[in-house]
């Protein structure tokens, strides 16, 4: 929000007779040179009719105007009338002690803040303005300005009379001579003469009596007890001149304390030198050479006593600027940082760090003072052991500080919230070691308190690893020796992916892998299986002979692994266990029939099925425990208040794996979601995750939460891009993706199948011409791809459509380049289509396409980062083309002509490709793409020469029942 008006902020203090105090009110007005009257307070609403944001302003006018809201007579009546219900009035408050005491202590902390925003930021202030708001005549100076306390003792014979003066900067005045308000007694803020200032080291109450007469008469009965009353609470801060007393003079330095000092507006801690003149300290930061103060120690025989700063003092600010601090600001040392913002108490962590060495020098460190408190400078020691109970670790991590001994759950609060300070059982604090707030900071978010004891889940085992006493060393990576009855070779890379996986099973911890899509992942997860059930001893029969020497034979338990896919997947992976696991027994829990199958979920080792399934059928899945439940594409459940989420989180299993080339694909809700699959709570509820991890990273960009989250989540997610695994890869590997048609599409497709078998397979023994056969199976071949390529006005959707805009989806989110080859055009317009929708950049070559843009479009494809996806026509992209760049190659339609695919192949896999080469081939489940497939895998339809199209050759007329039947 830009402001619709240059502006400022204003204040006015005007006293308030029920708190007997001046209390501040905000307005704004229009920034000009002269302010004349203030109309407008600065409401909530007036802010916003000028265009300003709050949250806009800089940190200490909101400070400012936060004070103000603060101070407002109806804030504090309903702050503090929660535990005097009757009260009506803040005059009913105050009639208890305790809470008028509170009321004091909250007007003197904001009003203190107030005051000195008003003189840093140098905002305009006026002093009672009335009705009339009459600002001209009411504004009162904010230049920095000190009023400095001088005190006169003129003794006689009667007694001592006694003189309050001010100094400002050198000119001294009496007080009752000059018009002034007390603002605040201490921190002293004063108005004299219509300049705002501060009244050094004396509480305001004690300039009462000197406001109606210039002097005190102290008579000599009551000398002594006076200033032994007096005298010790003021003498040792304000200068004190006095007549008719002895002198006695003091110069030697008896020592040199070190103590923080804070900056209000920078909120850190310089160092501060106090030399000691045995009797009254100087201040090293200010320019005051001398003190004189009257001694009443002895009865009737009172004394001046002058001290005098000597030139000893530089000995000490050598060797202070010898160890590497300098002067900072206002005569302050501190270490020179170069960080922006640096630790608040850096420089007392300074102190600590070498007080040996300073009280070597000389320094007294001692009693270092923060907000009235010692800071204890004693050294700490750290005891830490850690046990293990079941899924978590139990901790005690014991600090001893001095005679203290502190259970680190104590200081949990203090690492959360990275407040430094900790307090003792005594009062005082313990300055919490900077390095603590990383070293302890995942563990003391992550870990539970119970009766002193840290619990940490076993999960959560790297918030240990900066921790070195009791970090877990274990590497979750298992032997693996490759069985027999996995009939495949696993390439380095899977092997290694197997082992992680066996690992976590072994650990009883989920896992994610998230290799890039075309690695394996499928492969690799029945590799797992197939190791669990041997390590598992489930993978043979057993026979027993009893005492009558009958045999029994038992049978082996089954594996019973869940595993939920997307629908168009789920085929592919029973096809696919079929082909590397042939063993498992296996079944589809799919289709309107399933549940009459729910018998034999208990006793299979591999169940498939998808997620449409999952949630509706929950009730069944959930009385059974499956000894392994893995999710493929796993972002399906990125959405925690989905039904596929909650369903899946309700399914009793003891190992868990998800599998997903994108983990993460909108933001980190999907990693929490998948997080909390594999391995509950690891991050916390989401509300905490939210908090902690979440908005500190993708709000506020804060790369040390980053950090943390990534080394929690690092064991339970194994990514590897195709890239990395380049040279275990072969050259080109080859894979059929099955899809499901549309209910309504393969009704259609059996209809049409029906037709054109009693067309084509005449009982009367002719034979069939070839353009019929070539026509009929076209038809087929079209619905199975979709149903418009047959009727453009069809409403029926296509299955092979769905799972292949779904693959490409993927592809493009990893950023693959990919070429996509079909028979018809008109195939490919329905994905060119998909692609305008979803505004994602193509290439494309057809038979329409002349000569010099198919040259445009390849060096497009080839130079650039995107296009990703380049759609050709089979016939168009046979031959004559160079793509390096692809490494996926997708076939929409088979033909049976394997060599023309060869062709297309050959586009993208030649000299000079970088990639390996993945090619897919999406068929349509039970249509004539299938038949066609088995018959090319049966080597009954090989071609050694480049076929036309519309070549029937004689096997496919001798197979023609085959094609067309069931």
């Amino acid at each position: 929000m830009k402001p619709t008006k240059s502006f400022q902020f204003c204040f006015d203090i005007s006293f308030e007779k029920n708190l007997n105090t001046f209390l501040p009110t905000a307005y704004i007005v229009e920034d000009i040179d002269e302010i004349k009257y203030l109309n407008k307070k600065a409401t909530t609403g007036v802010i916003e009719s000028f265009g300003i944001a709050f949250e806009d302003l800089d940190s200490n006018t909101k400070k400012i105007l936060t004070a103000c809201e603060s101070l407002k007579p109806e804030f504090i009546f309903k702050k503090f009338s929660a535990k005097i219900k009757s009260a009506k009035t803040i005059i009913d408050l105050q009639k208890d002690s305790k809470i008028d005491f509170a009321i004091r202590q909250h007007l003197k902390f904001h009003l203190s803040s107030f005051y000195n925003l008003i003189v840093h930021e140098q905002f305009p202030l006026s002093l009672n303005i009335g009705p009339e708001k009459d600002f001209y005549r009411s504004r009162v100076a904010v230049n920095s300005l000190f009023f400095e306390p001088q005190i006169q003792f003129d003794k006689h014979s009667e007694g001592i009379t006694y003189t309050l003066s001010l100094k400002e900067n050198e000119t001294a005045f009496l007080p009752m001579n000059n018009n002034i308000d007390i603002l605040l007694d201490e921190p002293g803020w004063l108005v004299v003469n219509k300049k705002l200032g501060q009244l050094k080291e004396l509480n305001a109450k004690k300039l009462m009596p000197f406001l109606k007469k210039n002097s005190i008469e102290i008579p000599s009965k009551l000398v002594d007890d006076y200033f032994k009353s007096f005298i010790p609470e003021i003498a040792k801060k304000i200068d004190i001149d006095a007549t008719g007393f002895e002198i006695e003079n003091r110069d030697k330095i008896i020592s040199c304390t070190i103590q923080p000092v804070h900056d209000f507006f920078k909120n850190c801690y310089y160092l501060n030198l106090y030399f000691d003149y045995d009797g009254y300290c100087f201040d090293a930061s200010k320019t005051k050479k001398s003190h004189s103060f009257v001694d009443f120690s002895i009865t009737n025989q009172p004394k001046i006593i002058q001290y005098k700063r000597s030139t000893g003092e530089t000995f000490y600010t050598e060797k202070l600027e010898e160890l590497g601090l300098s002067v900072i600001k206002n005569e302050f040392y501190g270490l020179n940082s170069e960080i922006e913002n640096p630790d608040p108490f850096l420089n007392i962590q300074f102190v600590i760090d070498h007080k040996e060495e300073l009280e070597n020098l000389g320094f007294t460190i001692q009693n270092l003072k923060v907000e009235s408190k010692e800071i204890i400078t004693e050294n700490h020691i750290v005891s830490a052991s850690k046990d293990t109970n079941g899924d978590w670790f139990d901790i005690k991590i014991i600090i001893t500080i001095g005679t203290y001994k502190i259970n680190f759950s104590e200081i949990i609060p203090n690492i959360k919230s990275k407040e430094r300070l900790f307090q003792l059982p005594d009062g005082n604090y313990f300055l919490i070691p900077l390095e603590w707030f990383s070293k302890y900071g995942s563990m003391a978010k992550l870990a539970k308190t119970e009766n002193g004891k840290l619990l940490l889940r076993k999960s959560n085992f790297t918030a240990l690893d900066a921790i070195p006493e009791i970090k877990d060393d274990v590497t979750y990576q298992a032997e693996y020796k490759s069985s027999d009855l996995l009939k495949a070779t696993l390439r380095p890379y899977q092997i290694d992916g197997v082992k992680w996986l066996l690992g976590h099973f072994n650990s009883n911890l989920g896992a994610c892998l998230a290799d890039d899509m075309g690695l394996g992942k499928t492969l690799q997860t029945l590799a797992v299986l197939v190791a669990v059930q041997e390590q598992l001893g489930f993978t043979t029969k057993t026979s027993n002979f009893d005492l009558f020497a009958n045999e029994t034979t038992i049978e082996r338990e089954p594996l019973k692994a869940l595993i939920i896919l997307p629908s168009s997947l789920v085929f592919n992976w029973y096809n696919e266990a079929g082909k590397f696991t042939p063993h498992f027994s296996k079944m589809q829990y799919v289709g309107n029939d399933r549940k009459q199958l729910a018998h034999r979920l208990a006793s299979t080792d591999l169940i498939f099925t998808s997620y449409s399934i999952i949630h509706r059928d929950i009730s069944v899945l959930e009385k059974y425990d499956f000894r392994y439940l893995i999710l493929d594409e796993s972002q399906y459940i990125k959405n925690k208040n989905s039904k596929n989420f909650k369903a899946i989180n309700k399914i009793s299993t003891g190992h868990k794996i998800a599998l997903s080339g994108t983990p993460i694909e909108n933001s980190l809700d999907d990693l929490w979601s998948q997080m909390q699959f594999i391995n509950p709570d690891i991050l916390g509820t989401y509300n905490f995750f939210a908090e902690n991890f979440k908005i500190p990273i993708e709000k506020k960009q804060n790369e040390e939460v980053l950090s943390e989250l990534k080394n929690l989540v690092q064991p339970y997610i194994l990514r590897r891009t195709k890239e990395q695994v380049l040279k275990d890869l072969p050259e080109l590997s080859e894979q059929i993706y099955y899809c499901d048609m549309d209910p309504e599409q393969e009704k259609l497709y059996e209809k049409e199948k029906s037709k054109a078998r009693n067309f084509l397979l005449k009982t009367d023994g002719s034979s069939p011409d070839k353009i019929s056969i070539i026509n009929t199976l076209m038809k087929l071949r079209q619905l199975s791809n979709h149903p418009k390529m047959v009727d453009q006005e069809s409403e029926i959707d296509s299955g092979k459509y769905i799972a292949t805009t779904n693959y490409l989806e993927n592809l493009v989110k990893a950023k693959q380049k990919v070429i996509i080859f079909s028979s018809f055009v008109t195939n490919l317009n329905f994905y060119t289509d998909w692609c305008k929708e979803n505004k994602i950049g193509y290439c494309e070559i057809t038979g329409e396409t002349p000569a010099s843009k198919r040259e445009q479009q390849v060096n497009l494809f080839q130079e650039k980062e995107n296009p990703l996806l380049f759609f050709i026509s089979l016939k168009a992209g046979g031959v004559g083309l160079n793509i390096t760049k692809a490494s996926y190659v997708l076939f929409l339609d088979p033909w049976w002509n394997p060599f023309a695919e060869k062709q297309g192949i050959g586009r993208a896999h030649r000299i000079g490709q970088l990639n390996k080469v993945n090619v897919i081939r999406f068929i349509s489940k039970n249509t004539v793409e299938e038949k066609i497939i088995k018959l090319q895998e049966n080597k009954k339809l090989l071609s050694d020469s480049l076929l036309e199209e519309s070549y029937i050759n004689d096997e496919i007329e001798a197979n023609l029942d085959y094609i067309l039947n069931s």
